[in-house]
This record gives structure tokens, C-alpha cells and sequence, in this order.
């Protein structure tokens, strides 16, 4: 037999060239795949009689003598659908218009052509062998033409595809018949997936080629997107676009390019898809969202920076050791470099070691050691030819700073983390580098905050910061209180982290203030910083101001002493760059270098310079800590730069344990669900959860989990773990192994096993008993923590149920004891735990009031004849 296929989600111009195949070859017949567009369904059925006896379905196959492929030359893909019927003696024939990808083999006939539509193909051939058609025959041939050149909008048309058109309509085409098919029809269900890809587009800008991504998710396969996308101006106006739609684990990707540089067909290809330059799509299963955006990132810059090699951009400037040399051997050196190369007798790599290790030793007396005893050497090393876009995949496994790079086994260079994301994503923050330049050059303001320092500091402390302020001065140094205190004491707030920065030498100022009091002091001479204990237990935290530079690309940062201005610029956001002078004489005044007063006043918050983001990702996230916990807004080139890095994914770089620090202090904060609501605005928590998405029943659930841990915290008298709860708020639609690697990827193993302990539990209550005194059967082994979660995840009436049971709970030894029962005459046995159980359960199900009803329920129970 002779069988035509169309791949599954097949669209008008598979349907089309289909048709014209069984013209060309009548006793060909057309294979309906199990998905197909709405727009085929619609021909399908407008054109029923004409087609009945021309479609078969898997049921009918039988062995095949020629297998035609309409619109797709992934042949392997047909062949492994239809093997139970395909011969060696099946011959093959394709009709299509997407460029090849791989070589197919000789003995398929290939009539593959470069033209807009595929059914412009069959058009041609039945043109060429006269073959005399219908009208109807003409209109169903047109659909395909007309939609996969988008009514001859779209750059792929070529002149065939208008003269086949032509003639089609010169044969009788009916343009009425196939505006009532291709005209556009959306659906609220399309509606929904339309608005989701207008709030999740993300830009990928990569050299001068604007790219967008966006997302949607849905529980059911929607047809037909594709032909709406051009309502979505954006889109329209970048370069390429590429929408990715997630269906239960399946996402289906519609991928589109304005350039023959962005070749979105053979992007496709490595995805099992496949298209031409201009259009393609492919559908993935077992990757995330996330995964799939990362993927094609990849293969976009592999593409740009394919040729660019770590050996252009390492430094050359390491220090080596060899693995026999003793630690005292090493003094000198290691004060100049943060790291070691160490090498066996043939000077081949054996790994790093640490010089502050080397150093803490060297204290500690510990001189004659060899230094391969504190070899790290799990690390991951480059090669000279690594690429720049291999080495990002690489990077983002790990959360060293500093990569190796060896030729032959041999160190020969290295190259920092931060060095390689610059050079890939650093020229996408430079549009606003002017706006940063100009506040470098701010006229510093100066005001009197010494009454403010004195009525919000506690005056034991305001006593130490006066009596530091007197050594400085003694000691020729300048220092001062700097950080979220300062911001704090600006907002009217009380705050007791006490940072300390000394222009000159922290460590002999602290050493000083500590003999002085009599109060121990731990130094750090590596980070020029120390740390004294009060005697009240408060620390005061000293570091000398510095700045890091780097003499070349690649480099280690050369860390030197520095003005308390070049010091402050190194922080993260104008409102936390404010000074208040400590030394004698200057006492209580406030420097403001970088406009932060202003900044509090307008309650912004805005990043110093513009590769902030790129410098530490991890201020993605402090950016909205802060915003939320203050109610301030970014300013409007911080919030297009902190958008740019989210879509540059340079979260995907940060430590991990940093994050874990900082969402533990976001699902920590009192405002957590206004810094939530701003992580989802600009998309940081589908960054970093994939397959992430808000709706309307996550944010009341998080909105209610707020609420419960208040209620169970002051009824109860216990400290809820806040950071569990939310964490399951956000990833409670996801299956629990996804759940579990993205805990342990973050470092959140306290949280594993709450989710372990609440998938044990989370369908108990499933069927709700009537009975109070039976619901807290079900209910009585499960910890509070998670019965927080239950409570908000739950409608409200069960909620208040459980509350109220706790509550009773708790009031249980209130209501009758043992005492109690022997007073009545009871004796101590084991009926007394009988009893006291009969009795709470009458009191949970509001039988039993008081502790007079109790004690009057007993005796008529217990105390009868």
C-alpha cells in the first residue's frame, strides 16, 4: 500500500501537500496523526465527502510498497512510527520545504525545494503533469500555501508560492471557503496562554540581535498558538523569538527569526525538531522550562562566541608550588596570591590549596607540613581551546571562583568566574553606564546626626562608638558607622549590627579598644577585618577600608587599602552607602557620597554602578529583600538592569549557598509576601524554581500561610519553621522528586525533610470527619509545622476545626487530671488513661464544656453502682 505522513500536530500545509500527494499518486492514502491542528480539524470536516475514501488510520496499515512524508524530511522519525510495516523494499518519497539537517540516504526520492509552503511543491508537479483538479481540489491545495506563508507576509514566501496560489485560484480556489478555516479564532483557553506569554517575555540581548523568550503553562495540549502570536507586538519586533509552552512534563517550543544569522530550523534540530530559518518548532519531554531556555541560550552564544577561546582572556600571572614544599617554605608567597597552584615533580596539576588555610597552619605552629596535605583537588579545570560558552555551562556546576587552566596537564593560566560572565553578558548592561558615571561625580552632603545616633542606639553602645572615636583620632585614623544601621537610623528604626569602617588599619584599632576594655578580639588579617565581644555579648564589626583591582583580564583582585568612598562605592545600593563619622571632633556626622538620603526620601532603591548584577548576582535578590521589606520601588535604570539579569540568567551563576542565605532571610522577613509578589513580578522565583508559576490559589494560600504562623506562634507559644512552609507554598505543584533536587541544589535540608514528613501525610485528610474527636485522630501525630501548611492550604472552615482542636489541646491537663480521679475516689490503675481520654473527646466534640461538666460526666460514667 501506499501511505502519505504528516507528523503529529500537523498544520494546514502538511494537510495540503497530503491531499496533492493522492492527486499525484491515487491510490496513495493520507495517515491522520492523533494530534493535529484546529485548523486541519476544520478542513477535516468542511471537506468530509472528499475526503473519506483518501484517509487511513494505524488500524488500516498494512505492509507499505512507498511511504511519502508530506512537510517533513525526518525520515527516521516516520520510519520508527511505521516500522512494523516498512520493508527494505519501501521505497520513500518526500515532498517538503524545510532544509535538511542531516544527509539523508540515496535511495529516498527527495522533492525538496526552497519555498514558503510545501504544498507550492505538489502544486508545481500537478501543474507540470497536467493533472486537471477541482475547485475543491484547488481550495484544500491553497489552505497550506496561504497559512505557511502567512497570507505571503511572512520572508520565507517566495515567488513559486505566488504563482501556485495563482493558479490554484484561477482553478476555482474559494477564498470564502478557506477565510472560514485559516480566519483566527481565539478561545479563552488561548486567551489565558496569550496573556501568560505577554507577562513572562524575557529578553536575550546577544551582540546586536534582540532575542526574546516567554513561556506559558497549561494542563492540556492548546492548538493553534502559533497563529495568534502576531498579536504580541514584542515579538513581532525582535529579531528571533522563541515561545516555550509546557503541557503536564511536554513543552512545545514555536521558534521564528527575522536573520539568517539566528537559524531557528536548525536550532530546532538539536531538540528532535526541526523548520527553516524562519520558522521551526520541536516539543521536548523531561526537561524543564528552565533547562530547555538554557539549552538554546547555549547554542545562541556557542554560536557567537564559538571562536573566542579561554587562552584570549586567562591571566598568566599564577603562583605554583610544587607538592613536597613545606608550608614555612611558603610564607612570602602566599601574602600575594588568594590561591595555589600545586604540581607534582614534573610540574603536572595535582590541585589547589587555600592561602588563608596555608596561613591559619603557619598560626597555629604547624610550619614543617607539606603542602599537598591541604590539596583541593575535586575542582574544575579549562583547557586553553575551552570555549567561552563551554566554560559558562561549566561554571554554573560549580561555585569556585577560580578555574585553572592547563595545557598538557600543566597549569598555565587561570581565569575568575566573574571574568567570564562579563565578557559574555557585560556588553547587555552597558546602555546605561552613562546614568552611573554622573553619580560617581556627586557633590558629597554633610549633617549632623549625633542626636539621632544617641536617641536610637542604646547608650552603652553610643559610649563605645565615642570611645573608639577617641583611639582613631589618637591613631591618626579615620572611622566610621557604616551600612543598615546608618540607613535604619535615617528611617527612624532600631538596628544593632554595628559595622565599623577605619581608613588606616582595622585590626590595630580594634587590637588597641579591646586592650583597652579588657574584651576579647578575633582578627582576620587576610580580609584586613576583626571582630570585638562586648561585654554585654554585642560584637563590633571593624574592617579597613579597601578596594579591588585587577592589573589585567583574568587577573586575581590585588585588594589595597582605600578612602572611605571608594570603599562605600563596592556596596550594593545607594540607601546602604551612607557614613556617620566616629573619630573625635568629627563625631555624628553623616556623609552622603552617592545620593542616598535622597534615595530613603523617594523610598528607591538603585544599584552604583551597571554591572552590579553581573558582579553579584545575588543582589537580584537583596534588591527585592529590601524593596519589600521597606515598600521602596527600583529606580528605572536599576530595574531594567535587574531584568536583564534575571534574562541573562545570572542566577544560574551565583553560589548556591548564598541564595539559601538570602531566601532564608526573605521567607524570614515580616513582608514576605510583598518580596514574593515582587520575586514573581520579575520572575527571580521561575529563575530559580523551574516550572514556577503564580495564580490566584498560590497567592491566597502564601497570604493565609502568613496569617496561620502568626496564629499558631501566639496560641501556641512556638517558633514555626517559616522557611519550609513557604518553600512547599511555592512548590507544592510540583512532583516531590523535582522538589527534592531543588532543595538539596539550594541547600535546604532541614526543608527536605519537612516535605518528606508532609507527602506522608497530605492526603490524611482527604475524606474530613464529622467528629472533632475523630478528625483529631487523624490529625494528633503530625507536627505543628506542617500543620501550619495543612491549615493554609485548606478552606477555612477546616482550618478554624484544627485550630480550635490544638487550641483544646492544649487546655487538656486544665480540664481534668489524675489529681482529679483520685479525689473522687478512682484508684490509680490503667482505667485512668481510659477516662481521661473518654473525656477529652466528649470535651473536643463540645459535649463536655467545663471541668465541673467533666468532673459531673465521670461520676455518672465511672462512679455508678
Amino acid at each position: 500500500m501506499q501511505v502519505i505522513f504528516i507528523g503529529d500536530g500537523a498544520d494546514l500545509d502538511a494537510f495540503s501537500t497530503g491531499y496533492g500527494i493522492t492527486i499525484l499518486y491515487p491510490k496513495a492514502k493520507i495517515l491522520i496523526p492523533s494530534a493535529v491542528s484546529t485548523t486541519v480539524r476544520l478542513a477535516y470536516k468542511r471537506f468530509e465527502n472528499r475526503l473519506k475514501d483518501k484517509i487511513i488510520t494505524y488500524d488500516d496499515l498494512k505492509e507499505i510498497d512507498t511511504l511519502f512524508l508530506a512537510d517533513t524530511n525526518n525520515y527516521k522519525n516516520a520510519v520508527r512510527k511505521l516500522k512494523k510495516f516498512i520493508t527494505e523494499k519501501t521505497e520513500i518519497i518526500i515532498y517538503d520545504h524545510h532544509p535538511l539537517r542531516e544527509k539523508l540516504p540515496k535511495k529516498i526520492v527527495k522533492k525538496i525545494k526552497k519555498t514558503g509552503s510545501a504544498a507550492t511543491i505538489v502544486v508545481d508537479e500537478i501543474k507540470k503533469k497536467k493533472i486537471e483538479i477541482s475547485p475543491e481540489d484547488a481550495t484544500i491545495l491553497v489552505l497550506g500555501i496561504y497559512e505557511d506563508t502567512g497570507n505571503f507576509t511572512y520572508s520565507s514566501t517566495t515567488e513559486k508560492d505566488l504563482k501556485a496560489a495563482a493558479y490554484l485560484l484561477k482553478k476555482g480556489a474559494d477564498l470564502d471557503t478557506l477565510k472560514s478555516i485559516i480566519e483566527e479564532r481565539i478561545d479563552q483557553e488561548q486567551i489565558y496562554i496569550i496573556h501568560q506569554l505577554v507577562e513572562n517575555i524575557q529578553y536575550f540581548l546577544l551582540k546586536d540581535k534582540k532575542i526574546i523568550f516567554t513561556f506559558a503553562y497549561y494542563d492540556r495540549y492548546i492548538p493553534d498558538i502559533s497563529a495568534f502570536l502576531h498579536m504580541i507586538k514584542p515579538l513581532q519586533e525582535a529579531d528571533a523569538f522563541f515561545v516555550l509552552i509546557n503541557e503536564r512534563g511536554k513543552t512545545s517550543i514555536i521558534a521564528r527569526s527575522k536573520r539568517k544569522d539566528i537559524d531557528v530550523g536548525k536550532i530546532m534540530s538539536y531538540l528532535g525538531g526541526g523548520g527553516h530559518y524562519t520558522a521551526a518548532s520541536a516539543t521536548v519531554k523531561g526537561l524543564t522550562v528552565q533547562e530547555i531556555k538554557n539549552y538554546i541560550e547555549s547554542i545562541l552564544l556557542s554560536e557567537a562566541y564559538k571562536n573566542k577561546k579561554i587562552a584570549e582572556f586567562m591571566s598568566t600571572d599564577i603562583a605554583t608550588a610544587f607538592k613536597n614544599t613545606q608550608i614555612k617554605q611558603l610564607k612570602e608567597l602566599i601574602d600575594k596570591v588568594p590561591v595555589l597552584f600545586v604540581v607534582d615533580e614534573r610540574g603536572k596539576f595535582i590541585g589547589i590549596t587555600l592561602s588563608r588555610v596555608l596561613k591559619e597552619s603557619l598560626r597555629h605552629g604547624i610550619e614543617n607540613v607539606r603542602v599537598e596535605n591541604f590539596v583541593i583537588d575535586s575542582i574544575i579545570t579549562f583547557e586553553p581551546e575551552t570555549t567561552l560558552s563551554e566554560a559558562e555551562k561549566m561554571i554554573t556546576l560549580s561555585s569556585q571562583e577560580y578555574f585553572p587552566v592547563l595545557k598538557n596537564g600543566k597549569p598555565v593560566g587561570v581565569i575568575n568566574r566573574t571574568y567570564i560572565i562579563k565578557i559574555l553578558h557585560g556588553q547587555v548592561f552597558d546602555s546605561e553606564k552613562d546614568i552611573f558615571i554622573s553619580r560617581e561625580r556627586i557633590k558629597p552632603k554633610f549633617l549632623n546626626y549625633e542626636k539621632k545616633l544617641q536617641k536610637y542606639l542604646p547608650e552603652h553602645i553610643f559610649f563605645h562608638l565615642k570611645e573608639i572615636g577617641k583611639i582613631s583620632k589618637e591613631l591618626g585614623f579615620n572611622t566610621y558607622l557604616v551600612g543598615g544601621i546608618v540607613r535604619d537610623i535615617v528611617l527612624g528604626k532600631k538596628n544593632l549590627d554595628i559595622d565599623l569602617i577605619v581608613e588606616g588599619d582595622a585590626i590595630r584599632l580594634a587590637k588597641e579598644y579591646a586592650k583597652k576594655k579588657g574584651y576579647p578580639v578575633h582578627t582576620f588579617e587576610e580580609f584586613m577585618t576583626a571582630q570585638i565581644t562586648l561585654d554585654t555579648g554585642e560584637k563590633i564589626d571593624l574592617a579597613t577600608a579597601r578596594k579591588e583591582t585587577y592589573t589585567h583580564p583574568g587577573a586575581y583582585p590585588k585588594v589595597e587599602k582605600a578612602t572611605i568612598k571608594e570603599d562605600l562605592y563596592r556596596r550594593d545600593f545607594t540607601i546602604n552607602t551612607l557614613a556617620v563619622e566616629l573619630t573625635e571632633g568629627k563625631f555624628g556626622i553623616l556623609i552622603d557620597f552617592f545620593n542616598g538620603l535622597k534615595d530613603i526620601k523617594d523610598k528607591m532603591i538603585r544599584i552604583l554602578h551597571q554591572l552590579s548584577f553581573i558582579e553579584d548576582p545575588i543582589r537580584i535578590l537583596r534588591a527585592l529583600r529590601f524593596a519589600g521589606r521597606l515598600g521602596f520601588r527600583l529606580g528605572k535604570p536599576t530595574e531594567k538592569l535587574l531584568k536583564l539579569a534575571v534574562d541573562e540568567n545570572m542566577l544560574d551563576v551565583a553560589p548556591t549557598g548564598r541564595i539559601n542565605l538570602e531566601l532564608n532571610y526573605s521567607l524570614n522577613e515580616e513582608k514576605v509576601i510583598d518580596i514574593l509578589m515582587l520575586m514573581n513580578r520579575y520572575r527571580v522565583l521561575h529563575s530559580l524554581i523551574p516550572e514556577f508559576y503564580m495564580d490566584d490559589k498560590r497567592e491566597e494560600i502564601l497570604k493565609r500561610l502568613r496569617d496561620t504562623i502568626v496564629s499558631f506562634e501566639m496560641f501556641f507559644d512556638i517558633k514555626i519553621d517559616r522557611v519550609s512552609n513557604y518553600l512547599l507554598a511555592l512548590m507544592y505543584h510540583l512532583p516531590f522528586d523535582i522538589s527534592y533536587k531543588l532543595l538539596r541544589k539550594y541547600h535546604f535540608s532541614k526543608s527536605i525533610k519537612f516535605f518528606e514528613e508532609y507527602y506522608e501525610v497530605k492526603d490524611i485528610l482527604r475524606e474530613i470527619p464529622e467528629k472533632d474527636s475523630d478528625l483529631y485522630k487523624k490529625i494528633k501525630f503530625i507536627k505543628k509545622d506542617i500543620l501550619v501548611y495543612i491549615c493554609a492550604s485548606s478552606d477555612i472552615e477546616l482550618s478554624e476545626r484544627i485550630i480550635k482542636i490544638l487550641k483544646k489541646e492544649e487546655e487538656r491537663q486544665l480540664l481534668i487530671s489524675g489529681k482529679d480521679l483520685r479525689e473522687l475516689g478512682i484508684p490509680p490503675s490503667p482505667v485512668y488513661k481510659k477516662i481521661l481520654d473518654d473525656v477529652f473527646k466528649k470535651y473536643l466534640d463540645d459535649e463536655i464544656k467545663s471541668k465541673k461538666e467533666a468532673l459531673e460526666y465521670v461520676k455518672s460514667r465511672y462512679l455508678q453502682p
